[in-house]
């Protein structure tokens, strides 16, 4: 008996690199999704899941962001319904009422983007049914009164709109 302790205590210290990593391994890698070999920026271990897999902690900015659009629920494994569209002052008093989300500033929004992917440049393990389209930023665009910063989801690239435009939206909680 006391020669099989060395044995499991082996075993253990062998294997419980492989099991700790199974056991964290709730969101599965997009490392094959990258094009032409470029490295991820917003890799899948960065995220924990939250609330069941509803909210992603990005582990790197510490910010927790709802992982399907507003408008779009959680099933456990993607995002039902359709993301709702909504002009900027809109968006900003449906994050406010939202009760400790609130609607990210651009660089928050910048900082989930995947830049080995397009079409959209987005970690889809993390932000499942994510579209190519613009989200709104809660950043006022300073060379213009009517306008706001959002991110384009396609290329994963930024810009800004008027404010009367219908964008969607993924509201965060954390930071600042």
């Amino acid at each position: 008996m006391h020669t099989l302790r060395p044995f499991l205590a082996l075993a253990l210290l062998t294997c419980s690199p492989v099991l700790f990593s199974v056991a964290n391994a709730d969101i599965p890698s997009a490392r094959d999704e990258c094009m032409d070999d470029l490295v991820e920026t917003t890799p899948s271990a960065e995220f924990t899941p939250l609330e069941g897999g509803a909210v992603v902690r990005h582990e790197r900015t510490g910010l927790e962001w709802r992982r399907c659009p507003e408008g779009m629920n959680w099933n456990g494994s993607g995002c039902d319904g359709n993301a709702s569209q909504m002009n900027w002052q809109t968006a900003l008093q449906h994050a406010h009422d939202s009760h400790g989300w609130r609607l990210p500033n651009i660089n928050e929004l910048r900082s989930i983007v995947e830049l080995c992917r397009r079409g959209p440049a987005v970690n889809q393990h993390v932000f499942p049914d994510t579209r190519s389209s613009p989200f709104w930023s809660a950043s006022p665009y300073a060379g213009d009164s009517g306008g706001a910063w959002l991110v384009g989801f396609y290329l994963g690239s930024d810009g800004w709109n008027n404010k009367s435009g219908n964008f969607r939206v993924r509201l965060v909680r954390g930071g600042q």
